[in-house]
């Protein structure tokens, strides 16, 4: 007999972060456990992407250290995925991290990327000891790591096109160069802004001006040439530009900013260059 699903359609996700959300929603629910987060690794640091908290109050964007935390400990010999009573784990219990949270239980599996390196982590938390049974459950936790591990990559894959597809396809446009203008910049700013949220990623933003009577042309060429498919230029005005360098932390910005003076010099085109760092975690790391 065929379902009627007519009175209680069934609702779609509408974005991999609010898939990610329902996997962590039902984790908690078919594990326990008071906390149960994703997070990225990069660093040295790790940067909570997605959070389902009842005690610690870790959100969106909560920076980790990652000597401190108990996922480092997950790498050493003979540590464990599970810990239904972290005390009794020396290398979880000597985690420096006890000294900012009470840990009693602890999961942590590796997310990897598409290259199979270690992306970020899946841990829970509790603050009190769990059932031994729950370490019965690691092939299920398993699964699920392979799983957020794929729609994540999967995300950042989308991403990189999103990226691309804006810088090309925005309708506000600068007559003079033909790149994106004023409008265009604040979106692709704040589309950049969300994927750092999303994906834990550090960009970098670089402020141009070149005097008035500067070749306008001449600088935009010069930037499309210096610049990868996935970062965005775009002309404000009066010989004003943005360059956004995705996926970019502050030291490798530097060496763009270098390789953009010395070619526009040679061109006889003087700028003068500031940098902002797009960031996922403002706060300071515990």
């Amino acid at each position: 007999m065929p379902i009627d699903n007519t009175d209680t359609p069934l609702s779609s996700y509408s974005s991999c972060q609010e898939l990610l959300d329902a996997h962590l929603a039902e984790l908690q629910k078919r594990f326990g456990m008071a906390s149960w987060i994703i997070t990225r690794l990069r660093n040295e640091e790790l940067t909570v992407l997605r959070a389902r908290d009842d005690y610690y109050g870790l959100t969106q964007g909560k920076p980790l250290q990652w000597e401190k935390s108990d996922c480092a400990r997950m790498t050493e010999p003979g540590a464990s995925c599970i810990a239904t009573n972290a005390q009794l784990h020396p290398c979880y219990r000597l985690a420096p991290i006890n000294a900012d949270l009470t840990i009693g239980a602890f999961i942590c599996l590796p997310l990897m990327d598409r290259d199979n390196q270690l992306f970020g982590t899946l841990c829970a938390l509790d603050p009190e000891p769990q059932n031994p049974a729950l370490e019965r459950a690691l092939p299920a936790l398993q699964h699920e790591a392979r799983l957020i591990s794929f729609l994540l990559a999967n995300a950042l894959r989308d991403a990189q096109q999103q990226r691309v597809s804006i810088f090309v396809e925005h309708p506000d446009r600068c007559e003079e160069t033909g790149l994106p203008g004023q409008q265009g910049w604040k979106d692709i700013q704040a589309q950049e802004q969300q994927h750092c949220r999303d994906f834990g990623v550090e960009s970098s933003v670089l402020y141009l001006q070149a005097p008035d009577n500067s070749d306008s042309l001449m600088i935009a060429d010069s930037l499309a040439a210096l610049l990868r498919e996935q970062d965005s230029v775009a002309h404000l005005g009066n010989n004003h530009f943005r360059v956004l360098l995705a996926d970019t932390d502050a030291s490798k910005a530097e060496k763009v900013i270098h390789r953009i003076r010395d070619a526009l010099n040679a061109k006889q085109l003087l700028v003068r260059i500031k940098r902002q760092t797009l960031s996922p975690c403002p706060e300071t790391a515990i």
